[in-house]
C-alpha cells in the first residue's frame, strides 16, 4: 500500500510538471504571437527616391528678426501650428509658426534659479504645454505656449530623453540597474511609479549617441519606445511597456554568438538599427550596413516592403529625418542646400537685408506620407 501511494504521488508530481511546462510554453507562445517580426532584406546597394516614399516634401526656412543664429537643432516638437525648437549650442528655446517659419518667441533660461536649466537635452509636448528635460539637474521644466516657465518636476536619476504621458512621464534612464530599468515611469509630481526593460549582466551599452529619439508618437497619439541599436519596438499600453515588433536582419545581422556590446558596429560588415518611426500605416526603420544608412518602408496592413538608401534626386537635399510629428517626419538642412527648392517654389526672405545672415539659418524639412 505504501508503495502504491508513493507511485501515485510521483505520478501526480510528474503530471503537475507536464501541465506547468505546457502552460509556460503556451504563455511564451502567446506573448511571442503579439510581437510582429519584420524581415529586413534585399537592401544592399539599392536606392530609393524620396518621391517614391512620400506624397510631398515641404521645406520651411526659419526666420528670425534679429541677428541671433540657431547653432544646432537638438530637438523639435510641434503643437498644432507651433513648432518648438531647442538650440544645442546656446540652450535657447524657440517657437516658430509652422506655416510661415516666423519666430514667435524665444527664451534662454540658463541658470541655477527656479525654473531655470543647465543643459537641456530633450523636448516633449502635450496639447497645451512644452516640457524641457534638464539632464544635469534631473528636472523637467514645464512651459506654456508662450515659453513662460510654469513649474518644474524633480526626479532622482540621470535621463537623456523623455516623453510626457497623460499621468506623468516616461524617461530613458542613463544608469539602469536590476531594480530601476532603462525606461522609468514617474508621476506628474516626479514620484517613481515603475520601470521596464532591465539590463542583462553583459548589457553595459547605452544608446545616448544613437542619433534618434527614444520616444515618439503617431497620429493617434500612441506612444512608442525604441532604444537605438536594438531591434525591439515597445508600445505604451495601460501604464506598461509591451513589445510590439522586432526587426530581423537575417544573414546580414550580427551573429547570435557575438555580443554587440564588445565590438565597434561601424567597423563590422553587419546590419544594425539606428532609429525608427512608427506612422499610422507604415513602419520606417533606419539601419546601417557597411557604414551606409539605409531605410525601410514596411506597410503595417500588408503589402510590399521596400528598402534602400533614400536620395532626393530632384533637389539633392540629404534625407535624414530625426523627429516625428503624427504622420510627418522632420529633418533639417542648410539653407544653401535648399536654394533650388526655394527658387522653384517662389520662396523668398522679403524684408531681410542681411543675406549672409539669412544663409546661416537652418531649414526644417517635412516629409509627408
Amino acid at each position: 500500500i505504501l508503495l502504491i501511494k508513493y507511485v501515485m504521488k510521483i505520478n501526480n508530481i510528474f503530471l503537475f510538471l507536464i501541465l506547468f511546462l505546457l502552460f509556460s510554453c503556451r504563455q511564451g507562445k502567446d506573448k511571442q504571437e503579439n510581437v510582429t517580426f519584420f524581415s529586413i532584406e534585399n537592401f544592399d546597394g539599392k536606392e530609393l527616391n524620396v518621391d517614391e516614399c512620400f506624397s510631398h516634401v515641404k521645406l520651411l526656412p526659419l526666420q528670425l528678426d534679429t541677428n541671433r543664429i540657431i547653432g544646432q537643432i537638438k530637438d523639435v516638437c510641434v503643437i498644432g501650428d507651433t513648432i518648438f525648437l531647442l538650440d544645442e549650442i546656446t540652450s535657447a528655446l524657440y517657437s516658430f509658426d509652422k506655416n510661415s517659419g516666423q519666430c514667435l518667441a524665444s527664451v534662454l533660461k540658463k541658470g541655477h534659479g527656479p525654473n531655470e536649466y543647465i543643459n537641456p537635452v530633450a523636448l516633449s509636448v502635450n496639447a497645451e504645454n512644452l516640457y524641457v528635460l534638464d539632464m544635469p539637474t534631473s528636472r523637467i521644466i514645464k512651459f506654456d505656449k508662450g515659453l513662460n516657465a510654469v513649474e518644474n518636476v524633480q526626479f532622482d536619476f540621470p535621463a537623456s530623453d523623455f516623453i510626457v504621458l497623460d499621468n506623468g512621464f516616461l524617461l530613458y534612464n542613463l544608469t539602469p540597474t536590476s531594480e530601476k530599468g532603462k525606461f522609468v515611469y514617474i508621476s506628474s509630481k516626479g514620484e517613481y511609479v515603475n520601470s521596464f526593460v532591465f539590463p542583462g549582466k553583459r548589457d553595459n551599452f547605452n544608446s545616448v549617441l544613437g542619433g534618434g529619439k527614444t520616444f515618439f508618437k503617431n497620429e493617434e497619439s500612441d506612444v512608442f519606445v525604441f532604444e537605438s541599436y536594438s531591434d525591439i519596438v515597445y508600445k505604451w499600453d495601460n501604464d506598461s511597456l509591451q513589445p510590439v515588433c522586432r526587426m530581423d536582419f537575417g544573414k546580414w545581422g550580427i551573429p547570435s554568438n557575438m555580443s554587440r556590446y564588445n565590438i565597434n558596429l561601424f567597423e563590422e560588415p553587419y546590419a544594425f538599427s539606428g532609429n525608427v518611426f512608427m506612422l499610422s500605416d507604415m513602419f520606417i526603420p533606419s539601419f546601417f550596413y557597411k557604414s551606409r544608412r539605409y531605410y525601410g518602408f514596411i506597410p503595417l496592413s500588408g503589402g510590399e516592403s521596400v528598402f534602400g538608401i533614400v536620395k532626393d534626386k530632384c533637389y539633392g537635399i540629404p534625407f535624414f529625418p530625426k523627429w516625428q510629428y503624427g504622420n510627418e517626419l522632420i529633418g533639417v538642412c542648410l539653407r544653401e542646400l535648399a536654394e533650388k527648392y526655394f527658387e522653384e517654389n517662389g520662396i523668398h526672405n522679403e524684408g531681410i537685408v542681411d543675406k549672409e545672415f539669412t544663409q546661416e539659418q537652418p531649414v526644417l524639412v517635412f516629409y509627408v506620407r
